[in-house]
């Protein structure tokens, strides 16, 4: 795609200063549109290419009637031919862009849609009406033209708009992975085509066209915005079927949009009354007629989507009143058929299968989704057979943990019924799975059939296990609720009374519903207090007041304080070092896609700085791990001090450390941030009663040479490789030249003893003029009784700058008087 925008605007750039060479970089221009739909066709391979062919024809006859208009009027002198063969060629793009157009709307919504269609109409036709009244109406009227010109000037508009009601056939539903780049491009070049062919229709009206003028840009945007809708690889989605959203209403920039094509043919009316020129009354009032039919149809199908919500709201109430007597799995298999025949409708052929628990597990543990009949096992597919699509239920709860699957809702049907009915067969399968357990539970007890063997069973059991009166207050209570509660002593307490204040609203809102529904309710999580401090607890209501032996609400309540902590530990020493605690590398991984992401919605440039400690091995060799240790966490410390509170600093390992710089304005901060860092890390550090010094490398990268977080640190790693190696170099020449001092990473640090302080600027011009471009400035660091520059190198990135500068500073030995060592 860069390469395609590359040669167009160089082509453009040529075309509009070049009068000579126009015809022929004019047809460059648009033949680099049609090849690069013809390349995005042999790369990305959509399932369906045959549109595309019809819009790259259409293309390519396109750029053939502008050849054939520009060779006319350069080399055989015709001035404005009108008509001409090219004008056929123009004529000839309408019907196979249509084509084109039409074969991406039917492969990419392949069921019936008619609100997005409506939707289309009234925007095509709001859009139509001004064309209409202001281009079209005047050139069946004007004198002096032929009809072959009259009806040429008329098709041009006429055939945009057909393209751009396509296309908004083709943009106006909304489908469930967000919109698509491809078809943005598509639309930027259509409505580019519309605007300047209805400025070329006014121009020619006035016999005022000419070619050469920045017009001619508007048809350059639309090849090349075509071209490149070609090349970018969401264009193979556009011959691909996908789900709509299921909506009632619009969405608010579609429902802008409606509005404002409504709002044209009035307003074309008031401007004609306000000036006193009603001349266009009948053609609005046919266009306003349409519209209001339009949007009457519109309205009607909301309507009717309304009542389709309706007759599927009754349907699961009715289920869920079913489901709430269903005591077997047969009684669930039948309540749940009923259910999906309401919500198909008798006309719609489906089917309907639950899979118990141990059939479950694998269709169940990755949620809602479509599958095709031959992905399931044979004796499943075999009851679905004849039918398109299977929408697979797992019957488990939204706010539930993950864990066990208590079943699978199976309903197969067409994938446009089951994708209209998704989230109602979801609700279905959740009650199912409340009942489910419900009825799992009942089997359970009753398979114990002997009471006193179930209160054995709960009075040893670990999670505490209340029953309520009416009035919410515990007339049992387990013995184990002293490990929850402190105390065993709760008959006659109020619930609410026993937990934390904040949940207290939700302890006695909790147990209603249960009531009210006479089903059991989803999980839930309070807080209790007690003397040692608080614990958590996750909580299960279940409605037993129609069981002799209960009769009452039964509320089940577990500690999950430990297991909360451990989770919190287990997350921490994930994505934390255990010594400095600081990002580890899949954090900071984590962080670097983030930021690079935001880089490129915010235009900041996102860079990483790669450190490494080079005396690090010395000081464990000579004082122990334990000082190394000790000295990891001191450069960690000593490093988020340093940073900014949007930078993040992370230890990748051993004595490596990384630094991720966002919203950076150019590659030039980071240097600077690598320069403190490395100035930072020089000071001393303080253990074990002695006092280390060490120095740092750093290698900087920037997000402009890497798309990923993985290139970007491998490219930061790079770097620091490459600074190790050239500082080794400088170092080794600039000791031979006894210079005391080298400091040195991607932005090079070299500190030179100088004898005479008035040579400073004279040494900086000097370097400058041998093609070192340094920075100099006072040397902290050179002992008080002798004078001192630092030269900061902002380009020392291959052999040759190496060597450039070791000889700069062998001359500059030479010529200026540098204090040696010793």
């Amino acid at each position: 795609m860069a390469a395609q925008i590359a040669l167009v605007t160089a082509a453009t750039i040529v075309y509009m200063t070049v009068p000579a060479a126009a015809p022929a970089l004019w047809a460059v221009i648009g033949l680099a549109g049609v090849v690069a739909v013809v390349t995005g066709i042999r790369v990305h391979r959509p399932a369906h290419q045959w549109p595309w062919w019809f819009l790259a024809g259409g293309l390519l006859t396109f750029i053939a009637g502008d050849t054939y208009y520009n060779v006319l009027e350069e080399y055989f002198d015709a001035s404005n031919p009108f008509p001409s063969p090219a004008d056929a060629c123009y004529l000839a793009t309408y019907p196979l862009f249509a084509i084109g157009l039409s074969g991406l709307v039917r492969h990419r919504w392949p069921d019936r849609d008619l609100p997005s269609l409506l939707d289309a109409l009234i925007i095509t036709a709001g859009l139509a009406l001004p064309v209409w009244v202001y281009l079209v109406q005047p050139l069946t009227v004007v004198h002096g033209l032929t009809w072959q010109q009259r009806a040429i000037s008329i098709a041009y508009p006429l055939g945009d708009v057909l393209v751009l009601a396509l296309l908004a056939r083709l943009l106006i539903p909304s489908p469930l992975d967000g919109p698509n780049r491809a078809v943005r491009l598509l639309v930027v070049g259509t409505v580019t085509l519309l605007g300047f062919d209805i400025a070329y229709g006014i121009l020619q009206l006035n016999n005022l066209w000419q070619t050469g003028t920045l017009l001619d840009l508007g048809w350059i945007a639309f090849y090349t915005a075509w071209g490149l809708a070609a090349l970018h690889p969401s264009m193979v989605a556009l011959t691909a079927s996908v789900p709509q959203r299921e909506s009632l209403l619009p969405p608010p920039r579609r429902l802008v949009m409606l509005t404002v094509a409504t709002l044209v043919a009035p307003g074309i009316l008031l401007y004609e009354g306000l000036s006193k020129q009603t001349r266009d009354a009948a053609v609005i009032a046919a266009f306003s007629g349409v519209l209001f039919l339009l949007v009457i149809l519109r309205l009607a199908g909301m309507v009717v989507a309304h009542r389709h919500a309706v007759t599927r709201e009754l349907a699961l109430r009715g289920a869920a009143a079913s489901l709430v007597s269903a005591f077997r799995q047969d009684e669930v298999d039948q309540s749940c058929g009923t259910a999906v025949d309401r919500l198909m409708g008798p006309d719609v052929p489906h089917r309907t299968l639950l899979l118990p628990t141990e059939r479950a597990a694998d269709l169940g543990a990755h949620g809602t989704r479509l599958m095709s009949p031959a992905a399931l096992e044979p004796g499943v597919a075999a009851a679905l057979v004849g039918l398109p699509c299977v929408l697979v239920c797992p019957m488990t709860q939204p706010d539930r943990p993950a864990g066990a699957v208590p079943g699978v809702l199976l309903v197969a049907a067409s994938e446009r019924q089951l994708t209209e009915t998704w989230g109602s067969l979801e609700i279905l399968a959740s009650h199912a799975g409340l009942v489910m357990e419900r009825v799992a539970l009942r089997q359970e007890v009753v398979r114990r059939e002997n009471e006193a063997y179930f209160r054995t069973l709960v009075r040893n059991a670990s999670d505490v296990i209340l029953i309520l009166e009416d009035d919410d207050t515990i007339r049992y209570a387990s013995p184990s609720a002293r490990s929850v509660f402190g105390t065993d002593d709760l008959i006659g307490v109020p619930l609410p009374d026993l937990v934390d204040p904040g949940d207290r609203e939700r302890a006695a809102r909790e147990p209603a519903a249960v009531r009210e529904r006479g089903a059991r309710a989803g999980h839930d999580h309070w807080w209790v207090r007690r003397r040692e401090g608080r614990v958590e607890v996750e909580v299960r209501c279940s409605d037993f007041r129609d069981e002799r032996t209960v009769s009452g609400l039964v509320v089940t309540l577990r500690d999950v304080t430990e297991q909360r902590r451990l989770e919190q530990e287990l997350t921490q020493r994930t994505f934390h070092d255990s010594l400095t605690g600081l990002p580890n590398r899949t954090l900071l991984l984590e962080r670097i896609e983030r930021a690079l992401l935001r880089g490129r919605r915010e235009s900041s440039l996102t860079c990483l700085l790669f450190i490494g400690l080079d005396d690090f091995k010395l000081v464990n060799d000579t004082m122990g791990h334990r000082a190394g240790d000790h000295l990891l966490i001191a450069v960690g410390n000593r490093l988020s001090r340093t940073l900014r509170r949007t930078d993040t600093a992370a230890r990748l390992g051993g004595d490596e450390f990384a630094v991720l710089m966002e919203g950076a304005k150019q590659p030039l901060a980071a240097e600077l941030l690598a320069a403190q860092v490395i100035q930072t890390l020089g000071r001393p550090f303080d253990l074990a009663d002695e006092s280390v010094t060490i120095t740092a490398s750093v290698g900087v990268a920037t997000a402009r040479d890497s798309t990923d977080a993985e290139e970007l640190l491998g490219h930061a790693d790079l770097a620091l490789y490459a600074a190790k190696a050239a500082t080794v170099r400088v170092l080794d020449h600039l000791v031979s030249l006894g210079v005391s001092t080298l400091n040195t990473d991607r932005l090079t640090i070299v500190e030179v003893p100088l004898v005479n302080p008035a040579d400073l600027d004279a040494v900086a011009a000097y370097l400058w003029e041998e093609g070192v471009y340094v920075t100099l400035a006072a040397c902290p660091l050179v002992p008080r009784d002798r004078v001192g520059f630092r030269i900061q190198v902002t380009a020392l990135n291959s052999d040759d700058d190496i060597d450039r500068l070791n000889s700069a500073l062998t001359r500059l030995s030479e010529r200026f008087p540098l204090r040696l060592k010793g």
